[in-house]
């Protein structure tokens, strides 16, 4: 996978994808983390399927990566894009990120 990750930033910048499979959402700290449970649309998904599997590429074949905020729910909660990198390719992901925080405008706090 990394020769095809190093063909793929050949041709390519970055590639965006989610940073999660849903909005932000309340933290939960309940113990142990495998009990903990989102709910999507009306159903129950385990925590760790909904925060952790997009992370995934990045992180397994050790490429960078910058989240940006492009949006919010209806709930007004913000929805973040995942930029990913070549290898030791940091500040390509990170200037990338700034341009879409220019055309999105930002973070903004959520609601309270």
């Amino acid at each position: 996978m990394q020769h095809q990750w190093r063909a793929f930033f050949q041709e390519w910048d970055v590639v965006i994808y989610p940073a999660a499979a849903v909005p932000a959402f309340p933290h939960d700290h309940s113990e142990p983390i495998e009990a903990r449970w989102l709910d999507i649309d009306g159903k129950a998904f385990p925590y760790y399927d909904a925060c952790f599997i997009w992370a995934d590429p990045a992180s397994t074949f050790g490429l960078p990566a910058s989240v940006v905020p492009i949006g919010n729910s209806p709930a007004g909660l913000p929805i973040g894009v995942q930029i990913v990198g070549s290898y030791l390719e940091d500040r390509t992901t990170i200037a990338f990120a700034e341009l879409l925080e220019r055309e999105f405008g930002g973070f903004a706090p959520p609601p309270m």
